[in-house]
């Protein structure tokens, strides 16, 4: 699977990971001005956020290759180039949610530490790194949109994702100004959000807006299930199960 980039001090610099690091610079100093303002640990963060980040690839990963599942040469399996070839390939983006919520309950249950505060008014950096990929695989073509030929339509040349010299509707984009979108939403009202509430209207609002956004998208390594993508069948389940939360608080 190729890459895309450029060199510095011949040293190759990909789009996509430049575009994470800038998140995560954001992402960290919106968490260290939250932290001090509302008398957090900052170490406690460093630990929730590396914990639930490990969880968060992992997780990413293992939905990465079941919905791709049928794309894998099991032949091939067995062959070293091959298999980093597939661990190298693409995450997705509900299993790394999954995995982080798992990475968060674990900080909470054996380091004893009370994740509340923290989700509340941190919770914004989520949207933020998650804007920036999108961002990123605007630059590169993957997750790509549906062919279109209205105002700011994207034409690929070179992508190694996307279909090249077709153009294209610019769905990477949309879905990165809908996460800052959310972000700023979040951190506006972080106050008012106690407890669990702030991560619970987060994933509700995402799995809205990416349900829709699903129908834009044309890259189908997803899966489809009666013209209903694997993202959107798990968007539902998440709007179930957030508006029953939210109805408890």
């Amino acid at each position: 699977m190729g890459k895309i980039g450029f060199y510095i001090f011949n040293h190759f610099i990909a789009y996509y990971g430049l575009t994470i690091v800038i998140g995560l610079i954001v992402a960290f100093i919106i968490a260290f001005i939250q932290t001090k303002r509302n008398n957090l640990i900052w170490n406690d963060f460093i630990i929730i956020t590396s914990t639930g980040g490990l969880f968060g690839i992992i997780g990413a990963k293992i939905l990465y290759i079941i919905v791709s599942f049928h794309t894998i040469d099991f032949s091939k399996i067995i062959d070293i180039s091959y298999l980093f070839s597939i661990m190298q390939g693409g995450f997705v983006f509900y299993g790394g949610l999954i995995g982080g919520l798992f990475g968060i309950w674990t900080c909470q249950k054996f380091f004893h530490i009370d994740v509340q505060k923290y989700i509340q008014y941190c919770i914004t950096c989520l949207p933020i790194v998650h804007g920036f990929g999108r961002i990123g695989c605007y630059i590169v073509g993957c997750c790509y949109g549906i062919p279109y030929e209205g105002s700011f339509c994207v034409i690929y040349h070179n992508s190694f994702y996307a279909p090249n010299n077709i153009s294209l509707f610019p769905i990477q984009l949309v879905e990165a100004i809908g996460n800052f979108i959310i972000a700023l939403f979040l951190f506006t009202f972080s106050k008012k959000m106690k407890g669990y509430t702030s991560l619970y209207i987060y994933i509700l609002i995402y799995a809205i807006m990416r349900f829709f956004l699903e129908f834009m998208r044309n890259d189908s390594i997803r899966g489809l299930f009666y013209n209903i993508s694997t993202s959107q069948i798990i968007s539902i389940m998440i709007i179930v199960i957030c508006c029953k939360k939210l109805a408890s608080t």
